[in-house]
């Protein structure tokens, strides 16, 4: 599974994306393995600075408990504040 990030992650990343080959099947457990990955990435990720979106949907809630499956796309997003 391939994880997209925001260019403010890319250095603690390793780059735009992590592919992720341990078999996993809920965001929560995605998350355990980027850091693993990425050593720092995990804390970086639980800053509320960030999203996670699931093939275009933007998760707002049980975040952890969502499932994933191979094929789905992961992507890393700033949450965006305005007036």
């Amino acid at each position: 599974m391939t994880v997209n990030f925001p260019a403010a992650l890319h250095t603690v990343a390793g780059g735009d994306s992590l592919v992720v080959r341990e078999s996993v099947s809920t965001v929560g457990q995605l998350l355990q393995a980027l850091e693993r990955l990425a050593p720092g990435l995990g804390e970086q990720l639980d800053d509320p600075l960030y999203n996670i979106a699931v093939n275009d949907e933007l998760l707002l809630h049980a975040v952890d408990q969502r499932p994933i499956a191979d094929g789905d796309v992961v992507e890393v997003i700033p949450t965006m504040a305005g007036g």
